[in-house]
């Protein structure tokens, strides 16, 4: 592209080069001359401001541009996109060194991209970073990624930081689970991370379904709330509350399609009607747990058990477990193993579904996260960062 400073000695400009690098134009006055009107000044502009208008597919209407025709370019530039920010990189990986096509020097400290690794991450080897610009930065990657992975970089002068959006991971355990959108869903066994919130059920992809709403219609009564949800083989089922009758009832949603709802039977057991004890619904992913005994008992320590039957759409009975007495039951509780496990007040403890006997695995002063089970592994969440948690 042409400059004012281009053009040939003689011609009127503005030549503090230490303001502007490039020169400037200059207006005339009684006793000078000012910069003239010529091509080699306004011809570049003028084309490449048409050029964004054709590569938006916005047609020059011939008229005017103001607040009554419109504003065209203006129009384009809303549309327009760039190599840089609008498009998926690639992270490549040579050695130990892991790149990808961005000049760093032109970018602002923390600048992010998407990009598609092509190797794996291994976590006990120390890699770096590199720019399209020759810059060498150290890389670590907080939520690793495998080959094929859609990765957030995050360039820092300190260190460029990978977090892989779909957890890729060594001997099928993600050791931390990136989770910004809200509280997971207590169990899950699908590859995607869920989240629900009063009803509504959102993934990071980005999506969001108001399963409560959805409900609601099918049963034509707007007063039914959603209290749980857990996705096991690719069913939501949704605990919900009937305040009329006072009783509850089991919903569930294939995860292809989250705008239809069927009510899930149960055999040899049920909800009482009449009586709100507010069961707790958790999983493991092959039984279904129920405290209260189906909300029938006071005690929250007596828990239902129920068997999955996906093709029929039913629970089946498979028995009560009474647990130790001192059971709270929280909502902030994940099975495991045939233990489950209970966060509370900071005090973590572990219950036997086979004896009911309790544990205390000990106290956690100051925290308050939240437990959930994701791919079989149980995680700590605080904030945006969920840590796996070896529980024994």
């Amino acid at each position: 592209m042409r400059t004012v400073k281009n053009l040939p000695n003689g011609i009127p400009k503005n030549t503090d080069l230490s303001k502007f690098p490039d020169s400037g134009i200059i207006n005339e006055t009684e006793v000078s001359e000012g910069t003239p009107v010529v091509e080699e000044i306004y011809g570049d502009v003028l084309s490449n401001l048409y050029k964004i208008l054709r590569l938006t597919k916005v047609a020059a209407n011939g008229n005017q541009d103001n607040e009554v025709n419109g504003y065209q370019l203006v129009e384009a530039l809303r549309k327009f996109t760039n190599d840089l920010n609008d498009s998926e990189k690639q992270l490549s990986l040579t050695g130990t060194q892991f790149s990808v096509n961005v000049d760093l020097s032109i970018v602002p400290n923390k600048y992010f991209c998407f990009a598609r690794a092509v190797e794996d991450y291994v976590g006990t080897t120390t890699y770096t970073f590199l720019g399209a610009n020759g810059d060498a930065l150290p890389f670590s990657a907080p939520l690793a990624f495998k080959s094929g992975d859609l990765v957030l970089l995050i360039i820092d002068t300190a260190g460029v930081r990978a977090y892989g959006l779909v957890p890729a991971a060594t001997n099928n355990v993600v050791s931390e689970v990136y989770a910004p959108l809200g509280l997971p869903l207590a169990f899950n066994n699908s590859n995607k991370l869920w989240y629900q919130e009063e009803g509504i059920i959102m993934s990071d992809s980005p999506e969001v379904y108001d399963l409560q709403s959805a409900i609601r219609l099918a049963a034509a009564d707007g007063t039914l709330l959603v209290y749980e949800m857990i996705l096991v083989d690719g069913f939501v089922y949704c605990l919900v509350y009937v305040p009329g009758p006072q009783t509850y009832r089991i919903y569930r949603f294939a995860i292809t399609n989250l705008a239809a709802p069927s009510l899930v039977s149960m055999s040899g057991a049920s909800f009482p009607t009449g009586v709100d004890n507010r069961p707790n619904m958790y999983s493991d992913g092959t039984l279904l747990y129920l405290s209260h005994q189906t909300g029938n008992s006071a005690n929250a320590y007596s828990i239902s058990k129920f068997t999955f039957n996906h093709t029929t759409g039913t629970l089946i009975s498979a028995g009560t477990i009474t647990l130790d007495n001192q059971f709270a039951n929280s909502t902030n509780c994940v099975v495991k193993n045939d233990n489950l496990f209970e966060f509370i007040n900071g005090q973590l403890y572990r219950y036997n579904l086979t004896t009911g006997a309790r544990t205390s695995l000990g106290n956690y002063p100051g925290n308050i996260g939240l437990l959930f089970n994701y791919l079989d592994n149980i995680y700590y969440l605080s904030g945006e960062v969920a840590k796996i948690w070896n529980l024994p």
